[in-house]
């Protein structure tokens, strides 16, 4: 480039991109309003067979709270089970029966990976309890196949 040159301004050359831009615009309008026409038009379903309906039906969740005190005494349902260290392979066995055991009385002959999709599972536990604990109660559920919701509390009075 020379120095000194001069760069002049076509208006024209500005109005390209802009033209393309509408005209992409208009296209995506017309595609769109013909997608709401479909979507109004209403679909003929077969009728739904009543017995089909009962087996479809969504069923009632049971509730197992595990409770994790501030001494790391773990309770299952309210009722204190006996693990000695909380954070022992021995606790968490003791976690992972007292789960089975809890199902097994709930639904008796049902096969436990049946029976725990109908059962919610709540770990609250303390935040000054020992994370040991917790984490036991955790993996016993997981290796059950029960995904735990875990709840921390502040000051958690002392249970049973």
């Amino acid at each position: 480039m020379r120095r000194g040159a001069t760069h002049s301004f076509d208006l024209e050359d500005g109005f390209e991109g802009a033209v393309d831009v509408v005209f992409l615009l208009i296209i995506f309008f017309l595609v769109a309003s013909s997608f709401d026409r479909v979507v109004r038009e209403k679909l003929a379903l077969p009728p739904r067979d009543a017995e089909q309906a009962v087996m479809t039906r969504p069923q009632e969740r049971e509730r197992l709270d595990i409770t994790i005190y501030r001494d790391s005494r773990i309770a299952l349902d309210h009722e204190e089970i006996a693990v000695g260290d909380p954070s022992s392979v021995e606790a968490y066995r003791a976690i992972g029966q007292a789960i089975e055991n809890w199902v097994d009385q709930r639904h008796p002959g049902m096969p436990l990976d049946k029976a725990v999709q109908r059962i919610d599972v709540f770990v609250t536990t303390d935040r000054e309890s020992y994370a040991g604990a917790a984490l036991n109660a955790i993996m016993a559920c997981l290796d059950r196949g029960i995904t735990p919701q875990v709840i921390f509390e502040e000051a958690r009075a002392e249970g049973p």
